[in-house]
């Protein structure tokens, strides 16, 4: 989870992850098993945080395997120049929260 997330308001994120599975049948959307099931945000918050997070067309119903398979391949590609600045800029308010 990133640290995005952390500012999500629970009940919120609890009502659009209901309405995703709901809308995806209650199983993966890429290898369409059920199980222990995440609702993943199709574009990371971290690299479009205008985006609203609760919007559930910008989820999708992701198995654990999926969902790490998916986050993984996202932390390999290199960051755009603007989602490197944006990056910075959170690091940087986070760390001079946590002083």
């Amino acid at each position: 989870m990133s640290r995005y997330h952390i500012h999500l308001h629970p009940r919120r994120w609890a009502a659009t992850r209901r309405t995703v599975f709901d809308r995806d049948g209650w199983r993966c959307v890429r290898c369409r098993r059920a199980g222990r099931l995440e609702c993943d945000h199709v574009i990371p918050l971290e690299r479009d945080p205008g985006q609203d997070p609760y919007d559930p067309d910008g989820c999708q119903t992701l198995c654990r395997d999926c969902h790490v398979e998916k986050t993984r391949a996202e932390n390999r590609r290199e960051p755009t120049p603007a989602e490197a600045a944006w990056r910075e800029l959170v690091d940087e308010l986070v760390r001079g929260a946590s002083e």
